[in-house]
């Protein structure tokens, strides 16, 4: 490997933002002087850590690799994922360098320092004070799905008032005061404002709570805020509590006093329908005190930086605080810092990470006593693990019993209570003697035990080598743990990753369900109040079943209440009505829904778009389960918080507190911002319809140019909800500058120009498919909307017989083009379905460019992914061993185009298609060896076509349906266990690719050595791929 492989492997490590880091931790530890020595520890450790990659043996110092390394802890939340597929690599490196120290090591525990550091910092319990100049940007929610649906903000705060001096005019003063009365406080929403969004601000004095979802601005009008000088430490305390569209507002002033009053709450709780707070993952940002120059917030937020001490406690129960910032400006170091004393000592497990302390004095006791108290409403999770290299106990909950797994002296173990066990307001006793015996309550379970030194232990979670080691798989703890001791001592920890100060009581329930069965929801439902509402987030591969059901109750018969999949459709039925949905929503990715139910009829809305009435005859109710996932479960408005579940039922097969869909979860559209690949080799058959899903998607054809100027007459089908954009354009060069084809204000309209326009009466963006047809005659040019014939619009001087109209031919909006500009037309692409595009009534077959565009799946579709030019990624999943298999099924559209692409320093594997015939070349390092096959039917032929691809010592063999080949020359032994990068559906460096092509078509049911591939699972996506969804054919 040479050494420019040095700065590839490790550039996920960043100078700019561990700066950032490092700052914040030595401002955060300046202000909690108890935490000085710690803070510079794990500061210290990073550098030793990073200080050990360098080998004496390669010709890169330091400088190099840290410069390099920079890029991956940018954006901590992100970098981590990223950073691992360069660990192959660095496995590689090591394998040179040893006995050197293993450099894999070395950056996981950099990982783990800098995770642990934030950890720290987000532990101190510290206000910053913001002078009204400057403004905090913190990095976003780890899990903006769980934000959609429920935001649950925790902050304490006061203002501080700007003195002017003597010489200050009055009018300046009255400017001040009313300034002082008006701040800004947070918004977390996108970058440029638009879209939905939550936020604070203080207004005339009082705090004034907002959030904007599906276009719809909500506010909460409170109380006033304090009012306090600089070195003061009186803060009132606000939660803020939002599920689907009703929010409430707790407000506790003189919170950190020894009186504190509870002000009442105040609710919005709207008749609309939308409830979903749609982010867009890319551009969101969350500004705190301020914002930056280059940055103008909503109207409803639009006010002076705020002048006051704010201290964030949590968000959705994820432990905050300022200090751990991705950007902060203009903040005066000079500004004193608050300390606030906790309120409680307790412990907040997030769920996803553990604590761990070292044993003092091993070997000195042979009895050892462990005690701590949970708060959990989890009835799967991790309690507590101690191991050594010759045995391990493990204590956890699963499906609510109490579980003691472990093993020693070649014996396994595993012991499980009688009865349920709930770890809300639990003791729990573990003593470690001849026995091993873990007490609950007034009840236990034991095992024998042999004598062992143990240096350390685990509560609430472990990291990933050890689960590994041991195979367990518990749930990390989500809950409250307090009152730990180590043999009657207080514990000190070593290491905390994914742990808070504090306990959020009202957040503790669980709020996610995986099911393969149907939830009952008599107990949470208040039948009594009406309308009768219910929401929920939900994700399924599945076709049918019952998501939710309920039996009659309350004085008001409800006839069996039921929401559930049929072939994919949303069914709502309720008061012996039916609704079903507009779309199908099996995609596996989730989605928002909100059912109002009453005597006089339904309402269902789903991601923000309410489903109209009018397709609901003739439903026939069905039955079965429902495999998938729900979440955020609201059913009453007595309480601004989504329903416990696992106060529900437990009858059936439900796993609680976790979503993990057994086959593909994710098949959205994922979208890039680069241009799709030019598609390669013979085509199956022409694609009839195209999905423009973002608004600068488009397709472009080249006609013939006689035909595109002599009387053209185009016909399309086309499917919106959009309200405008442009449908199709092509750009002129005469006394008609532009043909263009629009939807504004839902209603389709024609244009050629210089205020030649005829319009469609009637909105066309109901999301129903409807028929246009527009031409150009010598005179005139016509305008047809499902047969509806509009008022013709007029040519002076025979205009029409002149044309002189250009190729490229677009549906959509070429964002780089300049045609429609200067025309009153719009810019941006209709997000819509567009099919059977025609020419003189003949079908124009395939675009001959495509950007950000993919198949419509209107009709049926099947089980599979389909890759319309782009390609997945599988980080660190595949090594060209001694041997291994590889077997798929697919259906092309395209018969040229590369499936599978590995490539590494020394290896390389490639799987491909070329003109009907299937082939692939292995390089094991010992020089490549290439095999392929014609199979005996047309790979064209609309069906599955089954693939296996084995490596088993020198032979290479191809199955492509009953045709082989095989071929020998490969090594015999290779010991490579570095994990190289997978390429599914092309590749973005096509350099030692057979073929420049993406595959186009479906691909299913992938294999390695008789594993399923789940492409959702740490996978990243290129260009327009749906996955677990593919066009029938």
């Amino acid at each position: 490997m040479d050494t420019s492989a040095i700065g590839d492997s490790l550039k996920k490590i960043s100078r700019e933002d561990t700066a950032v880091l490092i700052g914040s931790v030595r401002e955060a530890a300046c202000a909690a002087s108890s935490a000085v020595s710690n803070a510079k520890a794990r500061l210290r450790n990073i550098s030793e850590e990073v200080g050990r990659i360098t080998s004496t043996n390669i010709s890169v110092n330091i400088e190099d690799i840290l410069t390099d390394a920079d890029q991956a802890v940018k954006g901590f939340d992100k970098a981590f994922p990223v950073m691992s597929d360069k660990l192959a690599q660095v496995k590689a490196l090591a394998r040179k360098m040893s006995p050197k120290p293993n450099m894999t090591e070395s950056i996981q525990r950099i990982k783990d320092i800098i995770e642990e550091t934030r950890n720290f910092v987000n532990m101190l319990s510290l206000a910053i004070t913001f002078n009204g100049k400057g403004h905090t940007e913190l990095h976003p929610p780890r899990n903006l799905e769980d934000v959609k649906a429920f935001t649950a903000v925790d902050l304490l705060l006061n203002r501080h008032h700007k003195h002017p001096s003597k010489s200050d005019a009055r009018r300046k003063q009255r400017q001040d005061n009313h300034r002082d009365a008006n701040h800004f406080v947070f918004y977390l929403g996108n970058k440029n404002a638009l879209g939905d969004y939550i936020g604070m601000a203080v207004r005339s004095s009082v705090l004034v709570c907002v959030y904007k979802l599906g276009g719809v601005v909500h506010e909460v009008e409170t109380s006033k805020i304090t009012v306090t000088n600089v070195n003061s430490s009186d803060f009132d305390r606000v939660i803020f509590h939002r599920v689907y569209q009703d929010a409430e507002v707790n407000i506790t002033q003189n919170f950190t006093s020894q009186k504190p009053i509870s002000l009442p709450p105040k609710r919005n709780l709207p008749n609309q329908m939308a409830g979903v707070l749609d982010l867009d993952p890319d551009s969101i940002v969350f500004y705190v005190g301020g914002y930056p120059d280059d940055f103008t917030p909503p109207v409803e937020l639009r006010y002076p930086r705020y002048r006051g001490a704010i201290k964030f406690s949590h968000l959705n129960g994820n432990p905050i605080c300022l200090y751990n910032y991705k950007h902060a400006a203009n903040m005066d170091a000079k500004q004193r810092t608050v300390k606030i004393a906790e309120q409680e000592l307790s412990d907040y497990y997030e769920g996803r990470g553990y604590r761990m302390a070292f044993i003092k004095d091993p070997g000195r006791k042979k009895r050892r006593l462990f005690k701590f108290h949970t708060n959990s409403r989890e009835i799967n999770a991790l309690l507590f693990y101690i191991g050594n290299e010759e045995s391990f106990f493990c204590v956890f909950v699963e499906r609510g019993f109490l579980v003691l797994q472990g093993q020693q002296a070649d014996r396994e173990i595993r012991l499980q209570s009688a009865e349920r066990v709930s770890l809300f307001d639990t003791q729990f006793a573990i003593v470690i003697a001849d026995k091993f015996t873990v007490h609950y309550g007034p009840k236990k379970i034991s095992t024998d035990h042999i004598q062992t030194n143990y240096m350390n232990y685990y509560v609430g979670g472990l990291p990933a080598q050890l689960r590994e080691r041991h195979n367990i798989t518990a749930a990390p703890l989500r809950g409250c743990v307090d009152r730990l001791t180590a043999d009657a001592e207080i514990v000190e920890y070593n290491r905390t990753i994914g742990v808070g100060n504090g306990c959020p009581v009202s957040l503790l329930g669980v709020r996610a369900a995986t099911l393969n069965s149907s939830l009952s929801v008599d107990s949470p439902l208040v039948w009594d109040e009406q309308p009768l509402r219910v929401s929920l987030s939900f994700r399924s591969t599945g076709k049918q079943g019952v998501i939710l059901k309920s039996s009659s109750q309350g004085s008001e018969p409800i006839s069996n209440l039921q929401l559930s999949l049929a072939d994919g459709f949303v069914v709502f039925h309720s008061f012996n009505y039916t609704l079903r949905s507009d779309e199908r929503y099996n995609d596996g990715v989730w989605h928002y829904l909100s059912a109002v139910g009453k005597p006089s009829g339904l309402m269902l809305n789903i991601d923000n778009v309410n489903v109209r009435p009018g397709h609901s005859d003739h439903i026939r109710l069905q039955g079965g389960k429902f495999r998938g996932c729900v979440a955020n479960l609201y059913t009453s408005r007595s309480s601004i918080l989504p329903a416990d579940l696992s106060s529900l039922s437990q009858a059936g097969d439900i796993v609680f507190g976790q979503c993990s869909l057994p086959v593909h979860p994710n098949s959205t559209i994922k979208r890039s911002q680069t241009h799709n690949p030019t598609l390669a080799g013979s085509q199956c058959r022409p694609q009839r319809a195209n999905q423009l899903y973002e608004e600068d998607s488009w397709v472009s054809y080249t006609l013939p140019q006689e035909d595109l100027n002599y009387r053209p007459h185009f016909s399309l089908d086309i499917k919106t909800k959009s309200p405008k954009g442009l449908i199709l354009h092509i750009a002129g060069r005469g006394t008609i500058p532009l043909l263009a084809l629009y939807m504004a204000n839902g209603k389709i309209k024609m244009s050629l120009g210089q205020n030649r326009i005829i319009q469609h009466k009637e909105r066309s963006n109901d999301g129903n498919w409807h028929r246009v047809e527009f031409s150009v005659e010598k005179s005139t040019f016509h305008l047809l909307v499902d047969g509806i014939r509009v008022t013709d619009g007029h040519l002076l001087d025979s205009e029409g017989s002149s044309l002189n109209l250009d190729n490229p031919v677009y549906l959509g909006a070429d964002m780089k083009s300049r045609i429609t500009k200067g025309h009153s037309i719009p810019t941006n692409t209709v997000i819509s379905c567009i099919r059977e595009f025609k020419m003189n009534d003949v079908f124009v077959g395939a675009p001959e460019v495509s950007h950000k565009a993919s198949p419509c799946f209107d009709g049926l579709t099947e089980e599979g992914t389909y890759f319309g030019g782009g390609h997945i990624i599988l980080d660190n999943y595949f090594t060209v061993g001694s041997h291994f298999e590889l077997s798929f099924e697919l259906r092309p559209q395209q018969l040229t185009g590369l499936l599978f692409h590995v490539q590494s320093d020394e290896t390389s594997l490639n799987v491909f298609l070329m003109e009907n015939k299937v082939g692939v070349k292995v390089n094991d390092g010992n020089g490549a060896v290439s095999v392929s096959v014609t199979p005996r039917k047309s790979l064209c032929d609309g069906k599955f076509h089954e693939v296996t691809v084995s490596k088993q010592n020198k032979v290479l063999r191809l199955v492509v349906d009953s045709t082989s080949q095989e071929k020998a020359g490969l090594r015999s032994t290779w010991y490579s266990t570095a994990l190289d990068s997978l390429y599914i559906g092309g590749t973005t460096n096509q350099i030692g690719a057979p073929v420049s092509s993406p595959f186009v078509g479906c691909l299913r049911k992938v294999e390695i050595n008789g594993k399923l591939v789940a492409f959702e699972r740490d996978s990243r996506v290129v260009h327009p791929v749906s996955i677990n969804r593919c066009p029938a054919n």
